[in-house]
């Protein structure tokens, strides 16, 4: 086999430059549209740094350290023929040869220097062409991404090369979040918000496992629970009952409303091995290291807004113990519109009151008043036979709701000392990390394919994504080579 030098490289990638310029120059002549130069120069582009990365190989040369070496306290023996490594860059596909050593001949292979001295990675991918790629297949599904990088480098990619490649990355995202710091807090006073929420994702047959749920639109055994969790810093917001209701009921924008800083997500579904029967006490876990890193001393005021979920509290106690435990106002909300359909199922007009008057008792913390109020609805219905069943069984869910949250409904004294009393982030995060994404038309996701997108879509809206990549890259390069890249 022929194997050009590293000067031979260099001299034809000069050689095409030198073409490419006059033909620029022969083009800009001839009147062609800027657009077609476009696309010619990059592909020009392409082939020349294509010849300056086999070049640059090339300067590694073949990693001949004599037919024999010592690594440590073993004697290995060089091989009796160059090996092959496939590269798959951005920029094209090329073959590295060089020797490779063993303790002896079909042995693994233990020794590698070339690939040592160029930081090549496990597989036949580039770290660059995989960073690329999976960039595109945490936003898109796996085709629309292998299909995207294709178009503008011209590689090709399987969508199952693709997915596996996801999945290695996973690997590396556990142990990436453990060793990430705090962000930093604007002010002394900000207090650490938690909230978690729970949704459906769309299994292939051999992984579904969650059973019916009206609540979250699941059928039987078409689907798996993840679970998604958040922590963020937010400023003190103090509002009066009346701002809130304001806001809900005249469109009236909260002025200086407080954002939320240094946000981070967590996704989780559990494994089939996993010692929780969900991924939600993972999301806790997590939650609770990230509270612990932002608040080691415990100066700062813990808030957890979430659903009435029960499993959730039951969590938050476990791991979040010490936190303000606030019900989403948005949840009782709906409770409250569910029942005024059946108290006023005639007059959209006496509804919307009815809702707005059940409100306000709730925010000037008179929980107790709405629920004697639904009661009394309730005992007077079924005395009088004016509801259905279902219309009864409603009415007494949702004050079985309300009965068991109340400890978490103390809005008026929530908005005084300027809590968040609503879990938009954890709703929005379902939607944004999760169904967005994995509960497209036709999807069917399997357990470790699906557990692998929920992490790395995570890092990804964390705003972390360059720093996974970096350190993915180190943490394999020390495996790999005993040594840091």
């Amino acid at each position: 086999m022929d194997i050009l030098t590293q000067e031979q490289l260099l001299l034809n990638a000069q050689a095409k430059f030198d073409a490419l310029k006059k033909k620029i120059w022969e083009d800009s002549q001839a009147g062609i549209r800027i657009d077609q130069e476009e696309r010619t120069t990059f592909a020009e582009l392409q082939t020349i740094g294509l010849m300056l990365l086999q070049g640059f190989a090339a300067g590694a040369g073949v990693g001949d350290e004599g037919t024999q070496v010592t690594r440590g306290e073993r004697t290995l023996r060089r091989s009796d023929e160059l090996h092959e490594k496939v590269y798959r860059s951005v920029f094209g596909t090329f073959s590295i040869w060089r020797w490779v050593y063993a303790a002896g001949p079909k042995k693994k292979i233990e020794y590698v220097p070339t690939d040592a001295r160029l930081g090549l990675p496990r597989g036949e991918c580039s770290y660059v062409l995989e960073d690329w790629q999976q960039r595109l297949c945490v936003k898109e599904t796996f085709a629309e991404g292998v299909d995207g990088l294709g178009a503008i480098l011209g590689v090709a990619m399987s969508v199952e090369t693709a997915e596996a490649m996801n999945r290695r990355l996973a690997e590396y995202a556990e142990p990436f979040r453990l060793q990430q710091p705090a962000p930093p807090a604007a002010m002394e006073e900000t207090f650490v918000v938690a909230t978690a929420d729970g949704t459906s994702v769309p299994m292939h047959r051999a992984d579904r496992t969650t059973a019916p749920s009206a609540e979250a639109g699941t059928r039987q055994g078409s689907t798996r629970r993840a679970y998604v969790g958040a922590v963020y810093f937010i400023e003190p917001f103090v509002r009066e009952p009346q701002d809130v209701w304001n806001e809900l009921f005249r469109d009236q924008a909260a002025a200086r409303r407080p954002h939320p800083q240094g946000k981070r997500l967590w996704a989780e579904m559990a494994a089939r091995d996993a010692t929780w029967s969900s991924g939600s006490e993972a999301v806790f876990i997590e939650m609770a290291i990230d509270v612990q890193t932002r608040d080691p001393d415990r100066q700062r005021t813990l808030v957890c807004v979430m659903d009435g979920e029960q499993t959730l509290w039951d969590l938050q106690q476990e791991w979040l113990g010490r936190s303000v435990e606030i019900l989403d106002l948005f949840h009782a909300l709906e409770r409250i519109r569910e029942v005024s359909k059946i108290v006023q199922p005639q007059d959209k007009e006496r509804q919307d009151v009815w809702v707005s008057d059940q409100l306000r008792d709730l925010l000037t913390g008179r929980v107790e008043t709405v629920l004697r109020r639904w009661r009394r609805l309730a005992r007077e219905a079924e005395r009088g036979k004016r509801w259905s069943k279902d219309n009864q069984e409603t009415v007494t869910e949702a004050i079985g709701y309300f009965s068991n949250n109340r400890h978490r409904m103390q809005y008026d004294e929530y908005l005084s000392k300027g809590y968040p009393i609503g879990s938009g982030i954890a709703e929005g995060t379902c939607r944004n990390l999760v169904k967005d994404r994995m509960d497209c038309t036709g999807m069917h996701w399997r357990l470790p394919g699906a557990r692998a997108m929920l992490k790395t879509r995570a890092i990804y809206l964390n705003g972390e994504w360059d720093d996974f990549i970096e350190y993915r890259i180190q943490r394999e390069q020390a495996t790999l080579y005993q040594t840091a890249a």
